[in-house]
């Protein structure tokens, strides 16, 4: 009874504490600016440009495969828009009975590999029933995969079901990886410090990042591929890919299909890790690299690095993005680039080769007064802005 009502007290506290965010800086001026300790990096030059609106606190932009200019486009509140970029259109495909506190709402979706012929895409949103959150991982169908602004989404059908103790960290990703199936990044359940532990708990999907293969299995709603690093370890739940995470706030997958995570931190560090099968990345033991519970002398054995970490003096909450491949800013080829939502810092990175080795040298694309909530990026590479404040996307483009 009495950690029932801890955990009762500590959802209040969060959600009465959760934060209306505004970007620093004049809104109205869409121009970087280059202050410490960027003006001592060496510098990308790039613009941003306006190319739709009408997605109030918007969470996602995910292109259609294959598609240049065809999205779908999330919004906190529920809402989830098909768009024509090139065009400026959007439509609102659906609304879902979303819960909006803190963290939650409709976080995350993702176009199936085989979209085109089977029309099915994939939703992370946030529900309430009977006083107890879940977020929903679901599958829905698309009527007609060629038209998506003009087509309907129903046939909904729940693929997972995940009890959240707390309104933060609920994280939201979806991405299918090149072996075509189905990633799912968890938060530690939220609250502060891990109170449950569930970073470095196995057995269960908190703090994780799940592979599963969508297919049905009997009276599962999906399949557990035979080659997950922890199918036959009783200490861990079977979908496990990797953990010691805790709040893996967007991921891609880079063009040799490693897997890219940025995981929001606490108190004194945000972390970008190439996330492999079967490792531990460390919360709530270290946060990036350093000790966090105890604050000194913690174990470092079986333990995974982060290849990059910024501090408090840049940012609080990193967004990922993607390495870009487009043809637009020849200076970014082959970085990545990911950013800050408090700060609106927008740096890129080239990626370590061998996935482990820290990096010392970030570009630094200067501090934006958007709140970038989410990156997207088309087939031809070009990378897009979400910002959660204006309900707008930008494109990144030359000056």
């Amino acid at each position: 009874m009495l950690c029932f009502v801890g955990c009762e007290i500590r959802k209040t506290i969060v959600s009465l504490v959760s934060q209306e965010y505004s970007a620093e800086g004049d809104a109205a001026n869409l121009a970087p600016q280059f202050i410490a300790p960027d003006d001592a990096r060496p510098r990308i030059d790039i613009a941003v440009r306006q190319v739709a609106d009408g997605f109030p606190q918007i969470t996602d932009i995910q292109f259609q495969p294959d598609s240049d200019e065809i999205a779908l486009v999330c919004t906190k509140g529920g809402d989830l828009f098909a768009a024509d970029i090139d065009a400026g259109e959007s439509r609102k495909l659906l609304s879902l009975p979303v819960v909006t506190e803190s963290e939650q709402g409709l976080l995350g979706a993702a176009f199936h590999p085989d979209f085109e012929s089977n029309g099915l895409i994939y939703l992370n949103y946030t529900i309430r029933e009977s006083d107890v959150d879940y977020s929903i991982v679901s599958e829905m169908r698309i009527d007609d995969p060629d038209n998506l602004l003009e087509s309907g989404a129903g046939g909904e059908r729940v693929l997972m079901k995940l009890e959240q103790p707390f309104q933060n960290h609920n994280a939201g990703q979806l991405a299918f990886g090149p072996d075509g199936m189905l990633y799912i990044g968890w938060g530690d359940g939220g609250w502060a410090d891990d109170p449950h532990g569930n970073g470095q708990k196995g057995d269960t999907l908190l703090g994780s990042m799940l592979r599963i293969d969508v297919r049905p299995d009997g009276d599962r709603a999906y399949t557990i591929p035979t080659d997950n690093p922890f199918l036959n370890r009783p200490e861990f739940q079977p979908e496990t890919y990797a953990y010691g995470l805790r709040n893996p706030w967007r991921y891609s997958f880079d063009p040799d299909g490693r897997l890219v995570v940025a995981d929001v931190g606490q108190d004194s560090y945000e972390e970008i890790s190439i996330v492999r099968a079967g490792e531990n990345y460390g919360w709530n033991i270290r946060e990036a690299m350093h000790c966090f519970e105890p604050e000194s002398g913690c174990r470092t054995d079986g333990l995974t690095d982060p290849v990059y970490e910024y501090g408090r003096n840049e940012g609080q909450s990193i967004t990922g993005g993607y390495v870009y491949t487009g043809d637009e800013v020849p200076t970014l080829s082959d970085k990545y680039i990911f950013a800050d939502f408090i700060s609106g810092r927008i740096w890129a990175i080239d990626l370590p080769a061998d996935g482990r080795t820290a990096i010392t040298t970030a570009y630094a694309l200067g501090k934006w007064p958007l709140l970038i909530a989410t990156f997207g990026q088309n087939d031809s590479g070009e990378i897009f802005i979400g910002d959660f404040q204006r309900g707008a996307i930008f494109q990144i483009v030359e000056p």
